[in-house]
């Protein structure tokens, strides 16, 4: 253990290859992140440079007015000819070049990134006279963009609409190539990590349910959306608590103008799964506000009864014909976002959003009594006030402040009064050999043995709230045309309540004064109610130039236990250093590399879980967790070839350590398995991509990935759920390694969104060879290892046709979207079932064709 003395406190850092700070004073975290000028959330603004010279004697310009056209937004050159304009919304944007005895020059279709930089170069011609006409210059977005050190797929929401399945953020990141859905654990893994290590973000807001891990909790409709940038690695300082990636998603901006906007897609036609898909945009400025104050609204249901029905009907009622009501998933969502524009350098933004989910998942073993299992519901709202600053051309601010909520609840259909009763009654007709002639009894009970219960309720009850009020602030300055320096602070204070009882047919009466809902009910129960925080510091320099970039810095973040918690390590911090370079070798070829470590706490139901577990299995929380980390290196090459096409390699490398395990502590009847940070792996794969950019009617991609996941674990929890089988003692491949993919992507169109027509069709196939899976038996058994044994290799292909017109002052849009169009019933994950049991479960395949229609309209 080394020591290191700082003015603030004694800090003791433990090196071990990573970096983990403990702090031993509140006060001196307070201090750091109240005092300071965090930002956790993403770069959603991106930057133009460039150099203007005269034509002829190549003489750098010095005074030259740059501006974007319909903005406020522009720059003066300095004496070396230099300029540049930052804080840029992504979009597309005119600049022109404008100066007393010059000829002025304006670029059209300059396209701006978030987080990176566009180098636009102009050459004025000198005249002697007043010309009143401007040179037009269409730009070419050049197909090397040396705007970033990090790896990174970037969609812009035109291109989003036509790509079949994309119909929210989720299902867009399902079928990129990088990311493997594992069925089984119902997660998304990119470039071989766990679940719950992408972080998503919200215009800059992260939007994780932090309680559980997995997924975001708010989904997104492709209709609100305007960008989305998958970070795949590499990814700066102003990025913490990730691990795996980052989905930096974007909003639209509300519009200048009257707009409005629907869409319905609907597979009634071929009465296939009874799914209907609606979503709407309405747009206008505020009234006698002269287009100061914008105000946009958006909603969204998506409402099917899936491929795996239940097969018990839901409530349905009628109107005009049209049949509506529940189905087996029902989600919904509303928007509203108002932009107050305040001087000519300032922009208010205010937000709030709300979805709506309520589902039940097909469970096989209770397929005879299917309105016997979960009911799920699934809340989440987020409010946020964002301000944005320019202080003249060289440097801007932004502060937010958020509120993030979610609430997850799930049970059987009956409270566990209820449930203790039907089993009650049951012991009691069995105990006095009554014939039992009620239907329910509280435990799930399979009475003929054919493996699907008859009988009998779920055993569960959860209940879980979460709370994420946020401030970040960063700040962002150039300096001298070549360091862009960033800045950032973010503090988040979360209120966590968490109910969970297992075994609800169980009652003890001794037991009544227990904390939470129906004292004495249940063999275990977790109830907690905890107030953590959590917060961030991070400097960034990226030097500029176009020879080179160079984006290094560092970050630091902290997790408070809060008081509730009586432990002596309440505070943990960690130092994550990283570094990017991205290098044009010739004006055909570039190099990047990056370099970086990323902590990330462990989801926190393993922090704050109760040791009240009964029984000789107990499962132990524990508030001393360490942060996980990966350390991961890339390099990557690409290439411009002739035919105006990219081909790319590239190479990544993770070593991932302090992973989530259930340790087994004691031996029988005392022994209980505690949560620590004892389980590790590695991951790496080699990424092979030609990339034909968009042209007068085609555009395609070709990606093929070669990859490696091994681990010690494949599940947090795997001791202690699969205790019936051999504790593994070195890595295996973990579930979702997968080592071939494959992914192509076509489009073709003819005409523009401009003109009266618009006719195209997008192609997608994907291919997979086999996640990896274990026969249990065997393992049982000691003949075979964990993931011995490969799934078959999977493919899917889908199409979407379209039709766009113009008509007058209205849109119409005709879209025929087909998934797997070659009906392949991929396996997805083995099937459990037994052989006696005569009926295979559906969820172990894959979706079979499915037809939609859609039909959209604008104003």
């Amino acid at each position: 253990m080394k020591r290191f003395m700082l003015p603030v406190r004694e800090l003791n850092m433990e090196v071990q290859g990573f970096i983990v700070l403990d702090i031993n004073m509140k006060r001196a975290v307070f201090v750091l992140f109240f005092v300071f000028p965090s930002l956790l959330s993403g770069a959603i603004t991106g930057k133009i440079m460039g150099r203007i010279i005269d034509v002829e004697t190549r003489k750098p310009l010095s005074f030259v007015n740059i501006t974007l056209e319909k903005t406020t937004m522009g720059a003066i050159t300095n004496n070396d000819g230099n300029y540049y304009i930052i804080n840029i919304p992504p979009g597309e944007y005119n600049v022109r070049a404008q100066m007393m005895g010059y000829r002025t020059v304006v670029k059209k279709g300059i396209y701006v990134d978030a987080g990176k930089t566009v180098f636009t170069n102009f050459e004025l011609e000198e005249t002697v006279i007043e010309m009143k006409d401007v040179i037009i210059v269409r730009a070419t977005r050049p197909l090397i963009e040396p705007g970033a050190t990090h790896s990174s797929r970037v969609f812009a929401s035109k291109e989003i609409e036509r790509i079949p399945r994309a119909y929210s953020v989720l299902r867009l990141l399902e079928i990129q190539p990088e990311v493997v859905k594992d069925f089984r654990l119902e997660e998304y893994h990119l470039r071989g990590g766990r679940g719950g290590e992408i972080l998503y973000l919200v215009d800059g807001i992260p939007v994780n349910d932090r309680f559980v891990g997995g997924s975001a909790a708010i989904d997104i409709p492709v209709s609100e959306v305007k960008r989305v940038e998958i970070l795949k690695g590499g990814f700066e300082t102003e990025y913490g608590e990730a691990q795996s990636g980052i989905v930096n998603l974007i909003t639209a901006s509300p519009d200048t103008c009257f707009s409005l906007a629907t869409s319905y897609k609907t597979d009634r036609t071929t009465q296939q799964f009874n799914t209907d898909y609606v979503d709407f945009s309405f747009s206008n400025p505020f009234p006698f506000t002269r287009k100061k104050v914008l105000l946009l609204f958006t909603g969204f249901g998506d409402f099917t009864d899936t491929y795996t029905p239940f097969g018990y009907p839901h409530k349905r009622g009628e109107f005009w014909g049209i049949k509506y009501g529940a189905r087996q998933n029902n989600a919904f969502g509303f928007s509203m976002k108002a932009l107050v524009k305040l001087l000519n350098t300032g922009k208010l933004t205010l937000s709030g959003r709300g979805n709506f989910n309520a589902y039940e998942k097909y469970r096989h073993q209770f397929i005879e009594i299917p309105d016997h299992s979960y009911r799920y519901n699934e809340e989440s709202s987020l409010y946020a006030i964002s301000w944005n600053h320019s202080i003249g051309y060289s440097s801007f601010y932004e502060l937010k402040l958020s509120s993030f909520n979610t609430h997850f609840h799930f049970d059987p259909g009956l409270s566990p009064p209820e449930i203790h009763l039907l089993e009650e009654e049951h012991l009691w007709a069995e105990e006095n050999e009554i014939p039992w002639i009620i239907d329910d009894r509280g435990v799930a009970t399979d009475t003929d043995e054919d493996w699907f219960y008859e009988v009998g309720y779920d055993s569960s009850y959860h209940n879980h709230k979460e709370s994420n009020n946020s401030i970040m602030f960063d700040f962002t300055k150039q300096f001298e045309n070549k360091h862009l320096i960033k800045l950032g602070v973010e503090n988040h204070i979360w209120h966590l309540e968490k109910e969970e009882i297992e075994q609800l047919w169980y009652y003890d009466s001794t037991r009544i004064d227990e904390e939470g809902p129906y004292p004495g009910y249940g063999w275990s129960r977790d109830v907690y109610s905890v107030h953590p925080s959590q917060g961030g510091v991070y400097v960034q320099d990226k030097y500029e130039r176009e020879g080179l970039i160079v984006n290094c810095g560092v970050r630091y973040d902290y997790f408070y236990t809060g008081k509730e918690i009586d432990t002596e390590k309440r505070f943990r911090g960690y130092i994550s250093p990283r570094i990017g370079f991205f290098y044009p070798i010739t004006d055909k070829d570039a190099f990047t590399f990056s370099f970086g470590l990323y902590y990330q706490m462990p989801e926190y139901q393993y922090v704050f879980m109760t040791t009240k577990w009964r029984g000789p299995d107990r499962l132990i929380g524990n508030p001393e967790l360490k942060p996980e980390c990966t350390r991961a290196y890339e390099f990557k090459v690409e290439h411009e070839l002739p035919v105006r096409a990219v081909f790319s390699f590239a190479m990544y490398k993770k070593d991932i350590r302090n992973l989530i395990n259930a340790e087994l502590v004691g031996l029988y009847p005392f022994k209980s398995y505690k949560i620590t940070n004892s389980s590790y792996g590695d991951a790496m794969g080699f990424e092979f991509e030609f990339r034909k950019p968009a042209g007068k009617h085609f555009t395609g991609r070709i990606i093929y990935i070669l990859s490696w996941a091994k681990g010690k674990n494949t599940k947090d929890l795997e001791n202690f759920e699969d205790m019936e089988l051999p504790e593994v003692m070195q890595e295996y491949p973990l579930s979702w390694d997968e080592r071939h993919r494959v992914k192509i992507v076509t489009s073709y169109e003819i005409g523009s969104d401009t003109v009266p027509h618009l006719t195209g069709a997008t192609a997608v196939w994907t291919y997979g060879s086999g996640l990896p899976y274990s026969l249990i038996e065997q393992v049982k058994q000691g003949n075979l290892a964990k993931n011995s044994e490969r799934l078959p290799s999977h493919s899917t292909f889908d199409i979407e046709v379209y039709r766009k017109m113009n008509v007058s002052f209205t849109t119409l849009t005709f879209s025929l979207i087909i998934e797997n169009l070659l009906n392949n019933r991929n396996v997805v994950k083995p099937d459990r079932t037994p052989y006696n049991a005569g009926l295979e479960d559906p969820t172990t395949k894959s979706k079979p064709t499915t037809i939609l229609l859609e039909l959209g309209i604008g104003f």
